[in-house]
Parts: structure tokens; C-alpha cells; sequence
């Protein structure tokens, strides 16, 4: 007759270790796993700080290129000492009490190309400054120190810690141009170690 051989079953011991053996590989599959949700997570933050910078960093460059334009082009070419631009001379830098120095820039341009500078409805004196870490766009031809500017920034998603203009006078030919540099750098304001640097250079040729 065949002799039955009992068959053991798994120890306490083994029990023990198996479960141990589980547990190490559900938690190392769980911090893989977090590790690259917050990687994803840090990627649409910077994404979403790239993009708000770019894009009030491409907005203060479009509008400062317009510095100084006026309408009435004929005039100013055909008798320039009897038609004064309105425009001239309106590129300043200041900066609101408290800020950083030349983190404020007003400037104007004929927008509606009417040769007159408007001052009523349509004030078409402009300006951006850097205020408690947000930036301002210029209101109804308001100074630098003054309240009452519009935001472009949303402080609850980005800070901003710097806004610099540096203005230089280029003069070639008898012709003087004015080149602007202009420095913004923010950060995310959930995680202030995602940040950002722009720095653009503007030529203003229309300013006189």
C-alpha cells in the first residue's frame, strides 16, 4: 500500500511574511503612483504660470510699441512747429510708494488715430505697475501712486515679484529712439518654488 504523506500547510510565520511582502508592494505601487500625480499636478501649475505670464508679458510689450503714435502723420511731417504731438514726451517711470523703483511705466498713444489726445471716455493715457504682487493696467490717466488701477493678474494664482523697466535713450543720425527692458518674474502662488522669468526689450521709434 501507498504510505499517504500528510501535506503541511503555510506557518504563522509565513503568514506573516507573505503579508509583509504584500504590503511593501502596495505601497511602493501607491508612492509611484502619488509621485506621478504630483509630478502631473506640477506640470499643469507651471503650464498655467507660463501661460499668464506670456501673456501679460506680450501685452505690456504690444502696448508700449504703440508709445507716442499720433494720427495726424501729415501734419506732424508737413509743419511739425505748428502741430505739436499731444503724445510726446509721455514715456515716464515711477513706481507706487512702497515698490520696487521703475516698477511703474506711463506712457500714450492715439488710439482712435484722431491726432487729439482723449482725455474723456476713451483716456488714451496708459500705464502698467507692479502693486502688492499683482500688476495694474492704468485707469483714466491715473499717476503711479494713485488707487484705482485694474488688475491683470490674479494674486490667488500668481504673485509677481518683480516688474522693472529700464528706459535708454538711443540717438542715430539726429533721430532718437528709447529702447525699454522690461523684467517680470512671478511665481505660483500655491507653490511658490514654481516660478518664471521673462525679460523683453521694446524700441520705441514713434515717440517724438
Amino acid at each position: 500500500m501507498l504510505s499517504m504523506q500528510k501535506q503541511a500547510g503555510l506557518g504563522l510565520v509565513e503568514l506573516m511574511i507573505a503579508s509583509l511582502l504584500g504590503l511593501s508592494a502596495i505601497a511602493a505601487l501607491a508612492s509611484v503612483m502619488g509621485l506621478g500625480i504630483g509630478t502631473s499636478g506640477n506640470l499643469i501649475n507651471q503650464s498655467r504660470l507660463n501661460e499668464e505670464l506670456k501673456a501679460v508679458s506680450s501685452l505690456i510689450t504690444r502696448e508700449l510699441k504703440r508709445t507716442g503714435y499720433n494720427g495726424n502723420t501729415l501734419g506732424l511731417v508737413g509743419d511739425p512747429t505748428a502741430n505739436p504731438s499731444a503724445f510726446s514726451n509721455s514715456l515716464q517711470v515711477s513706481a507706487f510708494p512702497g515698490e520696487a523703483n521703475n516698477s511703474c511705466i506711463l506712457f500714450s498713444y492715439d488710439s482712435n488715430g484722431n491726432g487729439v489726445l482723449d482725455v474723456a471716455g476713451t483716456n488714451e493715457n496708459y500705464g502698467f505697475r507692479l502693486r502688492d504682487e499683482a500688476i495694474e493696467f492704468r485707469q483714466g490717466g491715473l499717476g503711479c501712486a494713485d488707487a484705482g488701477w485694474q488688475d491683470l493678474t490674479e494674486k490667488s494664482m500668481v504673485e509677481v515679484s518683480q516688474l522693472t523697466f529700464n528706459i535708454t535713450p538711443v540717438t542715430v543720425n539726429n533721430v532718437t529712439r528709447y529702447d525699454i527692458s522690461i523684467t517680470l518674474v512671478g511665481h505660483f502662488a500655491a507653490n511658490p518654488s514654481l516660478s518664471r522669468s521673462y525679460q523683453e526689450q521694446v524700441s520705441v521709434r514713434s515717440y517724438d
